[in-house]
C-alpha cells in the first residue's frame, strides 16, 4: 500500500508536489523524493519536525542524529512513512537548508492501491522560485510588567 503525500512550499504563489510513497519506506525516503520532486541540491541539511494543530514545531526528525546515544532523538531512516502519518491530514513541517529556511507543509494527501515499490511524483503545481521565500514571524507580545 502507498501514501499520496503533499507537500506545499510555503509561498505566496502555490507550489506542490504530490509523491506516491509505499508506507514501508522511511522518512529519508521521502526527503530524497521531496529534493528531487522540487530540484533540490542534495548537500543541504534538513528536518521533518512534528507539530501540532497550530503548526508549531514540537519534535525535530534530524537526517542523521548528532546527539550522544542515550539522549539521540530518531533520524529519518529511523522512522516508517506509516508511524507518523497515521490518517489522511496528518502533517510534518519539512525544513530544507537552514541557511535559507526553505518549509514545506508536508500532508498525507490520500491512499493508493498501486503495489509497485516505486517512489514516484505523480502531480506538480507551480514552479519553483530561485530564491527561497521569505518566511515572517508573527511579532512576539511585548513584556508588560505592570
Amino acid at each position: 500500500m502507498k501514501h499520496i503525500i503533499r507537500i506545499h512550499l510555503e509561498n505566496k504563489e502555490d507550489i506542490i508536489r504530490d509523491i506516491e510513497i509505499t508506507v514501508t519506506h522511511n522518512l529519508e525516503q521521502l526527503h530524497f523524493a521531496i529534493i528531487d520532486a522540487f530540484e533540490l541540491e542534495r548537500n543541504e541539511m534538513a528536518s521533518f519536525y512534528m507539530t501540532n494543530d497550530e503548526l508549531e514545531l514540537l519534535q525535530e526528525i534530524p537526517i542523521f542524529s548528532i546527539e550522544d546515544k542515550k539522549n539521540s532523538m530518531l533520524a529519518m531512516n529511523e522512522i516508517v512513512i506509516s508511524s507518523v502519518f497515521l490518517s489522511e491530514g496528518s502533517q510534518l513541517l519539512y525544513v530544507y537548508d537552514f541557511l535559507n529556511m526553505w518549509r514545506f507543509l508536508v500532508t498525507f494527501h490520500a491512499s493508493s492501491e498501486n503495489t509497485t515499490d516505486e517512489t514516484i511524483c505523480i502531480n506538480k503545481i507551480g514552479k519553483m522560485p530561485k530564491e527561497a521565500p521569505e518566511i515572517t514571524f508573527e511579532a512576539e507580545k511585548e513584556f508588560d510588567p505592570f
